[in-house]
């Protein structure tokens, strides 16, 4: 065991270790700072001397930035602040900014145009299922069935096709009332 483990435990003292050690004693945490929502804690009162002997950085304050009681975080601590913290002069993040707004706008309209297709059976209000021909007939043609259609090729009405499924929707109905 070394002679700072030896000295921490010997001082009550609570050890966090990220990429560096930081030391605070647990009783100096301050608790006026807590109460007036400071957006970072007072320094320590007491210093721990560091044994000569020992080698390496030390700095003697905690780790406050993931603690919910401070306002503020360091800066990068979280994604946001991470890509969107220094904008000014960091531009090699602009491409990644652009590339997320297009997916988001291109994931919303994707989204929009496959709820808007009559295979997707939303609203159960009705016992009919959207495809059924009673509950299209006057609207089949206006439903988006291609991405881009500049001409309006897929929006025209077909009424040879409205007649043939209007006939074959009576025999179909004819049949189901002999069948009983």
């Amino acid at each position: 065991m070394s002679s700072l483990s030896r000295l921490m435990m010997a001082k009550n003292l609570r050890c966090v270790v990220r990429q560096r050690f930081i030391w605070i004693p647990l009783s100096d945490l301050s608790t006026s700072a807590i109460a007036n929502g400071a957006s970072r804690p007072a320094p320590a009162l007491r210093q721990l001397k560091v044994p000569e002997h020992e080698k390496g950085h030390f700095k003697y304050e905690r780790d406050w930035s993931r603690d919910g009681q401070y306002i503020a975080q360091k800066p990068g601590d979280t994604p946001s602040r991470v890509l969107l913290r220094r904008l000014g002069h960091a531009y090699e993040i602009y491409p990644i900014l652009f590339l997320i707004g297009v997916w988001a706008v291109l994931f919303c309209g994707i989204v929009y145009i496959s709820f808007d297709k009559i295979e997707v059976w939303v609203d159960r209000t009705s016992s009919k299922s959207p495809w059924a021909w009673e509950r299209i007939r006057n609207n089949y043609w206006k439903q988006h069935t291609l991405t881009f259609d500049k001409e309006g090729v897929s929006h025209k009405r077909c009424l040879m096709m409205e007649q043939l499924q209007d006939e074959m929707l009576k025999a179909a109905k004819e049949r189901a009332e002999n069948s009983e």
